[in-house]
């Protein structure tokens, strides 16, 4: 059919972590609902899914959106060991929530050990300017030391979401494991092979 488009060849797993309401599920909500929440109930996790392109090419995004309270630090770790990609999160307007993000990337990095993490660091509610605590350089300088992108974000008005997820996919494959190549048979294969063979 016209209509379809070329189907995902990979797919990825992106965790949303950070403080309580430092806004991952309006981040979700809109980039892959295309709505912003007015309201958000606290929930366990939700998941949302979506097909976007990277580098021309088409990569299907399961989104977990998971709760920020402390008490369900198990299922939390869960994620972390198991998912392919990170979004990290703090609101500009909380310096709590920033600080927090420190302890939560150790955390990250004792769980998945000493190999480098995709992941992108996202200071949310970047338009309440009146409310912030947390500046612009404080997070690029974090950034920095991760060694990972870093993107401030409106929600409200969809203002850099798209590129949050398209900077963790570009994250994840450049730090994917190159394929490995099957060697080709050669085409006289069976008069290279030895005629007898030897087991010492």
């Amino acid at each position: 059919m016209a209509g379809l488009g070329p189907r995902p060849a990979k797919g990825y797993r992106v965790v949303l972590l950070g403080s309580v309401a430092v806004g991952k599920t309006a981040l979700a909500t809109q980039f892959a609902c295309g709505s912003f929440p007015e309201q958000c109930e606290p929930s366990v996790e939700e998941l949302f899914s979506k097909v976007i392109e990277v580098n021309a090419a088409p990569a299907l995004l399961e989104i977990v959106d998971t709760v920020g309270a402390e008490h369900l630090v198990t299922l939390k770790d869960l994620y972390i060991k198991n998912s392919d990609g990170f979004v990290v999160l703090y609101s500009v307007c909380s310096e709590a929530s920033f600080e927090a993000v420190r302890p939560l990337r150790e955390r990250m990095g004792r769980l998945r050990g000493p190999k480098a993490v995709p992941l992108v660091l996202v200071g949310t509610k970047a338009d309440l300017d009146a409310q912030r605590q947390v500046l612009t350089a404080r997070g690029r300088a974090l950034a920095r030391e991760w060694r990972c992108p870093f993107l401030e974000v409106t929600a409200k008005s969809k203002l850099m979401v798209d590129q949050v997820f398209t900077q963790v996919v570009r994250e994840m494959e450049a730090l994917a494991p190159p394929e490995e190549e099957v060697p080709a048979i050669p085409t006289n294969a069976q008069e290279t092979w030895p005629s007898e063979r030897f087991i010492g």
